[in-house]
């Protein structure tokens, strides 16, 4: 197992450089942090390239590494350098995967989740875990504004986003994909005209939430089969994006049981 010590180290400098988002977003591979995660990571079928630990943190006795990859040990200092907040000693640099459409293995009447331009990360992997714990087969980012290994995102999916379908496409190519799979689209609105809990969410379905700081876009609307909404007491007209997510999901994940 080979040790690193110095920060000079082309093989430090280039994780070092993979924190950063702008370079994160153009690299072929992505950091998944912790022993649990990277173990999800694995099973799902992603692959791994090399994984980095510190052994003066790590526990070899109590935990055990049972990926086939380069093994790196990298001193406490350089550990800390790029991992500030507490750790358990290990991160893993996987392959990212490719999120087309077509690669979506989806079920007869399939329950999908499709987020329009969404932009916080961490919101975003918040409703990973809610379309997770739904059952939700499969999400869909359609024009995406934020790079998907974000890793406050992948931390906030607490590893669903690891055992989620997910595909990625412009809003057009989504649509087209949705209407050739007699998909219905149910897109959740401020000012739609139906209240969330009197649709009817069965068959298949395709749920769509806006982004945080606006509706919509007309390229959903106008091809909505249902325009449901979530009726608001108080001053406030609209919720967080995950917030929102969550209501509608389990509301059709409860009718769906039925």
């Amino acid at each position: 197992m080979k040790f690193i010590k110095s920060k000079n180290n082309s093989e430090y400098k280039k994780l070092k450089k993979l924190i950063s988002s702008s370079t994160a977003k153009k690299s072929s591979e992505f950091i998944v942090k912790g022993l649990k995660e990277i173990d999800l990571c694995f099973e799902h079928g992603f692959k791994p390239t090399k994984i980095y630990i510190c052994s003066e943190i790590f526990d070899f006795e109590k935990r055990k590494i049972h990926i086939k990859a380069e093994l790196i040990d990298l001193s406490l200092t350089l550990f800390k350098n790029i991992f500030k907040n507490k750790h358990d000693g290990i991160i893993g640099l996987f392959k990212k995967k490719d999120f087309k459409l077509d690669n979506l293995n989806l079920p007869k009447n399939t329950f999908i989740v499709v987020l329009e331009s969404p932009e916080k990360p961490g919101n975003i992997g918040a409703v990973f875990r809610t379309a997770d714990a739904a059952g939700v087969d499969a999400i869909i980012i359609s024009n995406p504004k934020t790079e998907i290994y974000n890793p406050n995102l992948l931390r906030n999916s607490l590893g669903s986003f690891f055992s989620m379908q997910i595909g990625i496409a412009r809003n057009e190519e989504v649509l087209n994909f949705l209407h050739k799979k007699n998909i219905k689209i149910m897109s959740s609105l401020v000012k739609g005209d139906l209240n969330y809990h009197l649709a009817d969410y069965s068959g298949s379905i395709a749920i769509v939430i806006g982004p945080e700081e606006s509706s919509l876009s007309n390229d959903w609307i106008a091809k909505s089969t249902d325009k449901i909404k979530i009726p608001m007491k108080g001053k406030m007209n609209s919720l967080n994006l995950s917030v929102s997510a969550a209501i509608v999901i389990f509301e059709a994940s409860k009718q769906r049981k039925i």
